[in-house]
């Protein structure tokens, strides 16, 4: 009886024990979840702040790389200021290159190509003006490439797509003639948006005219 008495004791005090161990336990199970997660957040944070930081570059890039047509058109201009602007120094300096080297030259009478040599400097020095002239346009270039260097690859893509614009929708030359003159064949005088779309109605114009020969000899 009292073996039996003790075993009974024994039982009734080890439920309470196990039923203590088993908030313990899920406790620490709890505690090592939150753990977890607060690593994965902490290490998942700088992941996220990267992935932010790339996305804002990208857009930034993108924002770099569009141009409104009204602001490529004002670089247009620009660009051809620089090239006109250039033309005449140029000229001047071929002119004085070649007259300055040919007044060092001893003279001569013996005939060149048939020609006195006063009239074979006259024409070299004339035909250093004019590729002195012909330069100029792409010195005014370089240099506005070289002042606008971070517009330059956006103007580059511009001037490719304008120019397929161009391609697409000017009017076929094969019925140009003296009264129904082809307009502008390669969009060289569009300063603006709305110039653009004049001389899309010039084109449209001028194809009704080939079709249908009005005023075309």
């Amino acid at each position: 009886m009292a073996t039996a008495a003790i075993r009974m004791s024994l039982i009734a005090c080890g439920r309470p024990m196990a039923s203590m161990t088993r908030p313990c336990v899920a406790r620490s199970t709890s505690n090592a979840l939150a753990a977890q997660t607060r690593r994965s957040l902490t290490t998942s944070s700088p992941m996220r702040s990267a992935q932010q930081t790339k996305a804002a570059a990208s857009v930034e890039q993108s924002a770099r790389e569009t141009m409104d047509w009204n602001t490529y058109f004002a670089l247009r201009k620009t660009r051809r200021n620089y090239e006109r602007a250039f033309m005449a120094p140029c000229a001047l300096l071929g002119l004085g290159s070649a007259g300055y080297y040919f007044a060092q030259k001893d003279f001569d009478p013996t005939p060149i190509f048939g020609m006195d040599q006063i009239i074979v400097y006259g024409i070299g020095t004339v035909l250093a003006g004019i590729v002195g002239l012909a330069v100029g346009p792409v010195v005014g270039n370089m240099v506005f490439r070289g002042v606008n260097s971070k517009a330059k690859p956006i103007v580059d893509k511009m001037d490719k797509e304008f120019y397929k614009h161009i391609v697409k929708n000017r009017a076929d030359p094969s019925s140009n003639s003296a009264r129904n003159p082809i307009p502008d064949y390669y969009g060289e005088k569009i300063k603006s948006v709305s110039e653009y779309r004049s001389w899309l109605r010039k084109h449209r114009e001028y194809r009704r005219k080939a079709k249908f020969y009005v005023g075309v000899d």
